[in-house]
């Protein structure tokens, strides 16, 4: 996974849109893996976190859908061959599709080389964690927003704070006794003016399950019941907080990403690298709403919008966007500092 770090870095380091997005299209041009798939197998949480759209109920009566087992192939068939990385989990919780591991295996089984998966953790049970080490998963990211059990069940409503350590000890119990390095672990933690404070404490509650990678993400405008940015006269507080926890993952050899840049996203930002190579896939859409994914071939629908014309174009004029008409998480393009 630390190449992936390492080429979000890059991306970070390297300031011209135009040379990033020449190579993406020289990528497509190709066929060299170049995508970022995230998948959502289900639209669906067990959880009401207060930060996410599922805590609004308006999202959840008209947000649904589940693919079956032969759409799930047929997504993998169209799509993972040209990934970098699959991302099982985006916004939604993965662990409520039957057989979720299943989703890790054709992803490995097409040589995707970085598999990931995010999940609140809940579900994860000793079983289905030996089979997510067995397919080869590369990472698992579990989101923890609060280091203390007030905290904690406060903004991850439906949660437990026992669980979430027993499933944590567990995780890293199994990848002991069968001597595998794999699944990494990530902590993704959405800070807000209420618990950035806890933050401090991180490490001390939860530093000994092994982390590969910490995230520190500040509160974006989802929708849900809670979406306050961290107010103007916390900003100092908070850059120091992360910045003495970024020190302290650098001592632990942990892969650091936080954003102190823009934390409460006031700056205008391209989305042109994420449409680039962003494929977002849900039951209600798969990548764009005209691609008709169960007839045509990824190659055949690229060709007939003119993708890599899109592409080639954007490198040229320097366009901020590809195509407006599906930017979506593209306007909160993320702005991490990246620490290896």
């Amino acid at each position: 996974m630390r190449t992936v770090y390492r080429l979000l870095k890059l991306n970070r380091l390297l300031r011209d849109p135009r040379l990033k997005l020449a190579g993406v299209a020289l990528a497509h041009a190709v066929g060299v893996r170049h995508l970022v798939v995230r998948l959502d197998p289900v639209l669906a949480c067990n959880l009401r976190c207060t930060m996410c759209y599922f805590s609004n109920p308006e999202y959840v009566r008209t947000h649904k859908g589940i693919f079956s087992q032969e759409e799930i192939a047929r997504i993998a068939t169209l799509f993972f061959p040209r990934a970098l990385m699959v991302v099982v989990g985006c916004g939604a919780e993965p662990t409520l599709y039957k057989n979720f591991p299943e989703i890790v295996r054709l992803a490995k089984q097409s040589g995707v080389p970085n598999v990931s998966m995010v999940t609140n953790g809940k579900l994860l049970t000793e079983r289905y964690i030996e089979l997510l080490i067995g397919y080869g998963l590369d990472e698992i990211m579990i989101s923890v927003h609060g280091t203390t059990r007030e905290t904690y069940e406060r903004f991850m409503v439906g949660a437990s704070f026992e669980t979430i350590h027993t499933v944590l000890r567990t995780l890293r119990d199994v990848k002991s006794r069968r001597g595998s390095r794999l699944p990494q672990l990530r902590i993704n933690y959405t800070a807000n003016s209420a618990n950035f404070e806890e933050l401090a404490a991180l490490f001390d509650v939860f530093g000994s399950y092994e982390l590969s990678t910490l995230q520190i993400r500040p509160v974006m405008d989802l929708g849900g019941q809670y979406r306050d940015p961290i107010s103007a006269a916390e900003l100092a507080k908070f850059r120091s907080i992360v910045a003495a926890l970024g020190c302290e993952a650098r001592e632990r050899g942990i892969t650091y990403l936080a954003n102190t840049e823009d934390p409460r996203y006031e700056r205008p930002a391209s989305s042109a690298m994420f449409q680039a190579v962003n494929r977002g896939i849900s039951p209600e859409v798969v990548w764009r709403g005209d691609f008709d994914w169960r007839n045509e071939t990824y190659e055949d629908y690229c060709r007939r919008i003119g993708w890599f014309r899109k592409l080639i174009s954007a490198a040229i004029v320097g366009h901020d966007e590809i195509d407006t008409s599906d930017i979506g998480f593209g306007r909160y393009a993320a702005r991490y500092d990246v620490s290896l």
